[in-house]
């Protein structure tokens, strides 16, 4: 289909969606062009602010082990990382709204590992929980939410409604180990990082090999 073909949809499914349900589209999770993000296509999670706070999100190894990988953070901002993918649990609409269950996998890499690219929250001590891969969207430890942290800024949320563990309902952010690997994790010490989603064309993806 033409890039002019899918701009007519998308304004038509917004268009639709406003008239249905404005209160729905003051909920719509926006991209870095202003435009709502669409399920299951290909996004870069990005910090909200270039510099300091390192890139764009990607996989890496934990505890020396390649297999599962860990969701991380590139340590340079000249770096997208790898893009992602929304899946809706139950929703009708289009696009991803604030506070949706969701689930995410990583997209455009390759990797020697052969497990599956879902996120999930994994144990890493008592306080401290990070994401990992080799998640299934049927589970509670898979089902993440977007929410509008201040402007056009967002922060990525497990609190699923059905979970066991209330205490979980927490904010994404940075933990940084002793080895400099910025894991992507909740925890009590851990600050809600605020991201940005910057649309990724197919030509424009990048393709990593992780091992």
């Amino acid at each position: 289909m033409k890039t002019s073909s899918l701009a007519a949809l998308t304004t038509y499914l917004l268009f639709a969606l406003i008239t249905t349900n404005p209160s729905a589209v003051e909920a719509l999770v926006l991209d870095t062009e202003g435009n709502p993000v669409e399920w299951h296509r290909n996004y870069y999670i990005l910090p909200f602010v270039w510099g300091p706070l390192g890139g764009g999100l990607t996989l890496g190894s934990h505890n020396n082990s390649s297999c599962p990988l860990y969701v991380t953070q590139e340590p340079s901002d000249l770096s997208n990382g790898l893009t992602v993918a929304f899946s809706p649990r139950i929703s009708r609409l289009p696009f991803v709204t604030s506070s949706a269950e969701l689930s995410i996998k990583t997209t455009g890499s390759v990797t020697t590992c052969k497990l599956s690219l879902v996120w999930k929250l994994v144990p890493e001590s008592i306080r401290l929980w990070y994401v990992s891969t080799n998640g299934n969207s049927d589970f509670l430890n898979s089902i993440f939410r977007i929410e509008h942290f201040e402007s056009y800024y967002y922060k990525i949320v497990f609190c699923p409604a059905r979970s066991p563990i209330p205490t979980l309902c927490k904010g994404l952010g940075i933990d940084y180990a002793e080895d400099g690997t910025r894991y992507l994790a909740i925890g009590d010490d851990i600050e809600p990082f605020r991201f940005v989603f910057k649309k990724a064309e197919q030509s424009q993806t990048n393709i990593k090999t992780v091992v």
